[in-house]
């Protein structure tokens, strides 16, 4: 879950927590019911609560896509027998293609960003690289050091191997 799914997932569980405490209270009689009708009464041709009503509704649904995971596959199947399945993780192919990119010259910085399909992977790789280092030739380094990684640790083919170079820069000690 990224960072803007927990900021409104947070923003979501505060308004639900408001209308659990007013449902409480109201069914208490700390709050009357008669204040409550009325101001559900208001809320009919009232475009403020029809744009919240939208809001909260989008958010919800948002939610639901998370929570279920539907917004992407997180784990491939590398086998499966009698004795069980073998599942890689999506973070655990992140961080392994981030280590391999970086055993390159002259590549640092580098966040890895892969998409599972049911038979292969497409990685996505951002990286800084060193000034006079060859940027096509290091690139088509890390996509054969990559490819053939994977494919011997994994069985998994890679796709697509996208390089984007963020930075020309020299690495920080």
């Amino acid at each position: 879950m990224g960072i803007a799914d927990r900021i409104i997932l947070t923003l979501y569980t505060i308004l639900m927590a408001i209308v659990s405490v007013m449902t409480l209270l109201c069914s208490l009689g700390v709050f009357s019911h008669s204040g409550l009708i009325h101001f559900i009464d208001q809320i009919p041709g009232n475009w403020i609560y029809a744009v919240g009503g939208v809001i909260v509704l989008l958010v919800s649904l948002r939610l639901l896509v998370t929570g279920l995971g539907m917004t992407g596959i997180s784990t491939l199947k590398l086998s499966e027998s009698e004795k069980g399945k073998v599942v890689v993780g999506k973070t655990a192919l992140e961080d392994y293609i981030a280590v391999l990119s970086q055993e390159i010259y002259g590549i640092h910085h580098v966040k890895v960003i892969v998409k599972l399909y049911d038979e292969a992977i497409n990685v996505r790789i951002n990286a800084s690289i060193e000034p006079g280092i060859n940027i096509p030739e290091t690139s088509e380094e890390i996509r054969d050091n990559v490819r053939e990684s994977i494919k011997k640790v994994t069985g998994i083919e890679v796709k697509d191997i996208e390089l984007f170079i963020k930075q020309i820069k020299a690495k920080e000690e």
